[in-house]
């Protein structure tokens, strides 16, 4: 399975759809060739590139309907991924905050 396939893969369980552009993107976030072969050596850099590809997807519509046709994908779902890689690669989680308290 190559990198492309790993990663459009990944990101179909949970309803997402990939354009070549974002594709080109995780890659480029990942700093590896997207058609080379997915690895236990190259697998950590792949989801840090999905990882940081992430919270550009959030900011798209949830769903897209046109002429009976709709298409959407569960943000809720993928909030929580990304959370699990953050969390997983010490990355900052910027789209799940964590609540600040401020004693005064």
């Amino acid at each position: 399975m190559t990198v492309k396939e790993y990663i459009s893969a990944k990101l179909q369980t949970f309803g997402i759809t990939l354009s070549e552009a974002d594709l080109v993107d995780i890659s480029l976030n990942a700093d590896i060739d997207q058609e080379a072969e997915i690895n236990s050596e190259n697998k950590k850099s792949v989801e840090i590139g999905i990882c940081k590809f992430i919270p550009s997807l959030l900011l798209r519509p949830q769903s897209v309907s046109e002429s009976g046709f709709s298409v959407s994908y569960d943000t809720k779902a993928i909030r929580d991924f990304y959370s699990f890689l953050c969390k997983q690669y010490g990355i900052e989680d910027q789209v799940n905050p964590k609540p600040t308290v401020t004693f005064y």
